[in-house]
C-alpha cells in the first residue's frame, strides 16, 4: 500500500550530498512503494483471462471516455494475451488500442490500484496474487456463458464502464 513521505525523511534526503541512499530508515523519493503516487487520478486495473483481450479493451473504453480523471491499466492471469482480437475490435469503433498498460497480473502485485475490476469469473480464479486495492468490482462480460461475438462483449463492456462513471466518477 502507497505509504506518506515523512517530511523529515525529505529533509534529510534533500539536503545530503547521496541523493541515492540505501538506508532503509529513510527511503528515498524514488522507492514508488513507499511514496505518494504523483498522479492523483484513480487507477483502475481491469483484469481478464487474456483469451479474448477484454482488459484491454476495457481499459481502452475507459481511457477513451475519461482519460482526464482516470488512469486505466490492464493485466491478465493467462499465459498468453490475444491482443489481436482485442485491437482489431476497438479499431472497428474507432478507439486507441495502446498496451503499454497491458501487463501480466503478478506485475502489479506489488503495487496499489484504486479499483479492481474482474472482467470474467475466469479472471479471479487463477489463484495469482493480487496488487493492494481499493474497491474490488466483479462484472461477468460473458453473463454466465462463453460469449464469442465481439460486438456484444464491447457493447457489454461499454454499458459497464458506462455504468462506472456513473457511480464512481461524481461522487
Amino acid at each position: 500500500m502507497t505509504q506518506p513521505i515523512q517530511p523529515s525523511t525529505l529533509t534529510t534526503n534533500a539536503c545530503s550530498s547521496d541523493s541515492t541512499s540505501t538506508d532503509k530508515a529513510h527511503p528515498t523519493p524514488t522507492d514508488k512503494r513507499k511514496t505518494q503516487r504523483v498522479d492523483k487520478k484513480p487507477r483502475v486495473l481491469f483484469l481478464c483471462d487474456g483469451r479474448e483481450g477484454l482488459s484491454l479493451i476495457a481499459q481502452s473504453v475507459l481511457n477513451h471516455k475519461a482519460d482526464t480523471h482516470y488512469t486505466g491499466i490492464s493485466g491478465f492471469t493467462g499465459k498468453v494475451f490475444n491482443e489481436d482480437a482485442a485491437c482489431g475490435t476497438l479499431r472497428r469503433y474507432n478507439i486507441d488500442c495502446s498496451s503499454t498498460n497491458l501487463k501480466p497480473l503478478e506485475h502489479y502485485a506489488d503495487e496499489h490500484v484504486d479499483f479492481v475490476v474482474a472482467l470474467t469469473p475466469s479472471a479471479v480464479q487463477s489463484g495469482k496474487p493480487f496488487p493492494t486495492y481499493g474497491k474490488f468490482i466483479p462484472w461477468d462480460i460473458t453473463s454466465g456463458g462463453d460469449v464469442t461475438e465481439m460486438a456484444m462483449i464491447i457493447k457489454a463492456i461499454n454499458d459497464q464502464v458506462n455504468y462506472f462513471l456513473s457511480v464512481y466518477l461524481y461522487r
